[in-house]
């Protein structure tokens, strides 16, 4: 039977937080992320109150990190911060702006972010159940403050507006509700030492809590004199009748559940009436798998690059990670789940050198595997290619010409193709009247089907009638067709990737190496380079589109010379 008392006695409690936390004197981090202002929805109204908790915070002895009107790109690099800090102390997170969610996760989205879909959510955004699991580096001693406003913003398809619903990690204390609200709930309950977190949420009553949301254990443990005295009890302990102050300290070691708090309850009553229990908690928490596991991947010291990698490695497995950032998310952990299950190994959700290795062979293996398959495929496409060239007539006729076109708009001898065309439209253009060439020129200039379908309506019998129909009939078969929302959508995608010059360059070698022709290595992704990607997508099966998704940047980095990281027993 577990008695509770409404409180802990300040010395009790000064053995528990010392177990638990640093003193105060040591600097806690915090982590303001505050977006009031989009260029594609409504601005928040109250959000200016949280930003403003910056200089409380130092006051208090925090190091800020503090991102405002970020987009994705700069929501996930605060974070980064926060992560790389290595913080386990005490962690304050306060994510304001608008919120996307879907059936499985919610997200905080950038300044810059646009009609929104869950397809490209990941790079307008910050997932929270990443933010969380940063969180959870500090348990017991962790709030994540999530500030909302009704206000109005499009999304696109798989997404509703506001935040579904939350998995507060353990120790991970999580409030919700307006940012004005909550910034006063800090100033006034949070961060006032020995503040009752659970009373105060109720008094308050305008905000929501999850999680960890302690009676025993304030944010801000109660101001003391000094660390009480650590002195043996000046009468016997009696094993059948636990003092109250005993209690007190069980209890709270039992609400917060961790390692730390049961052996805090043991070293202040090695021979108390819960010492056995207590005694069980560590064994089982010392003989967990996963926290053994967890254990082993923390001593690897993997770095960015080396998540990356593993990330790339699972991705190449179809073992979806949502996102290569270099951060373990719950995408990545479910993703290592799932390979950890198919290769028999424990299901932990963490890696330890044999598994990161075995992993990455594997990786290479189905890289081989699809590079091989890839140019048999091309191999095969480019004797049909040939063979057609040769019954069109090789470039004779016009009609041929086009015939090749149609079936092959960016096979081995396009560019040919399409310069004799042009030297043919050239003599047409001579012989044809003024207006006739001054309206093919402007349906050659919007080269869309609807600007040739008008030239034929308004000139059936034009000089480049011929041309118009077959431009037509080229712009609705294989490699082309796209509206302008399309091509919108696509170039949108491939910037939510947020590719540097040197790895778009690094993309056109490879595409040069595999005998693509993208043109000049530069960086810049011109008619050539965009010719050079759908070959690419074509003769790997993937949707021909000429622009680049994650999909296609992960086979081709997966490609390179070098294959991906293996770890030959010892991670450096």
């Amino acid at each position: 039977m577990l008695l509770r008392p409404r409180a802990l006695s300040a010395a009790l409690l000064s053995t528990l937080i010392g177990a638990l936390s640093a003193p105060l004197a040591h600097a806690d981090t915090a982590l303001l992320m505050v977006n009031d202002s989009y260029r594609h929805a409504q601005n928040l109204r109250n959000a200016q109150p949280v930003e403003q908790l910056r200089s409380r915070l130092l006051d208090a002895g925090f190091n800020v990190i503090t991102v405002t009107d970020g987009n994705g790109a700069d929501l996930r690099e605060g974070l980064s911060r926060l992560l790389e800090a290595g913080e386990d102390e005490r962690i304050l997170i306060a994510a304001v702006g608008h919120f996307a969610r879907s059936d499985s996760d919610s997200w905080l989205l950038g300044s810059q972010a646009n009609e929104t879909s869950l397809a490209t959510v990941g790079g307008d955004g910050l997932s929270v159940s990443v933010l969380m699991e940063v969180a959870a580096n500090a348990p017991g001693r962790s709030v994540v403050m999530l500030g909302l406003e009704r206000r109005r913003i499009d999304l696109g398809t798989g997404l509703g507006a506001g935040v579904g619903r939350i998995d507060a990690p353990q120790g991970v204390t999580v409030l919700a509700g307006d940012p004005e609200d909550l910034a006063s709930f800090t100033t006034a309950h949070l961060m006032m030492p020995g503040t009752d977190l659970a009373q105060a949420v109720r008094d308050v009553g305008n905000l929501r809590a999850f999680g960890f949301v302690s009676s025993a254990v304030p944010y801000f443990p109660a101001a003391t004199a000094g660390p009480a005295p650590q002195q043996p009890p000046t009468t016997p302990q009696n094993p059948t009748q636990p003092g109250a102050d005993e209690v007190a300290l069980w209890n709270a070691a039992v609400e917060l559940d961790t390692l730390g708090a049961y052996r805090a309850y043991l070293a202040r009553y090695p021979s108390g009436f819960y010492a056995s229990d207590a005694q069980a908690r560590v064994n089982a928490f010392e003989n967990d798998p996963t926290a053994i596991a967890r254990a082993a991947e923390e001593a690897l010291g993997l770095n960015r690059n080396q998540r990356q990698q593993i990330q790339r490695s699972l991705s190449i497995l179809e073992y979806d990670t949502r996102g290569i950032d270099g951060i373990f998310g719950t995408g990545t952990r479910n993703a290592i789940r799932g390979w950890q299950t198919s290769r028999g190994y424990s299901v932990t959700g963490y890696l330890d050198g044999p598994q990161v290795n075995a992993l990455a062979q594997q990786a290479n293996a189905r890289a081989a595997e699809l590079e091989e398959a890839a140019q048999e495929a091309r191999e095969a496409r480019e004797r049909a290619d040939r063979a057609y060239w040769q019954v069109t007539g090789q470039g004779v006729s016009e009609s041929g010409l086009r015939s090749y076109l149609e079936r092959y708009p960016d096979g081995l001898f396009a560019e040919e193709a399409e310069a004799r065309l042009d030297e043919i439209e050239r003599a047409a253009r001579a012989e044809a009247e003024a207006r006739d060439r001054a309206a093919w020129d402007t349906a050659r200039g919007n080269d869309t089907v609807p600007a040739y379908r008008g030239y034929l309506n308004d000139f059936p019998n034009g000089a480049f009638r011929q041309q118009a129909q077959g431009r037509i009939n080229q712009l609705s078969g294989n490699g082309g067709g796209f509206t302008p929302q399309q091509i919108a959508q696509l170039e949108a995608r491939e910037a939510a990737l947020n590719l540097p010059p040197v790895t778009r360059s690094l993309i056109e070698q490879r595409l040069q190496v595999l005998g693509l022709e993208p043109g000049r290595v530069d960086g810049r992704f011109d008619n050539r380079t965009r010719r050079a990607i759908r070959r690419y997508q074509q003769a790997r099966g993937m949707d021909v589109t000429g622009y680049l998704a994650q999909n296609v940047v992960v086979r081709l980095l997966a490609e390179t010379v070098g294959g991906i990281l293996q770890l030959n027993g010892v991670v450096e």
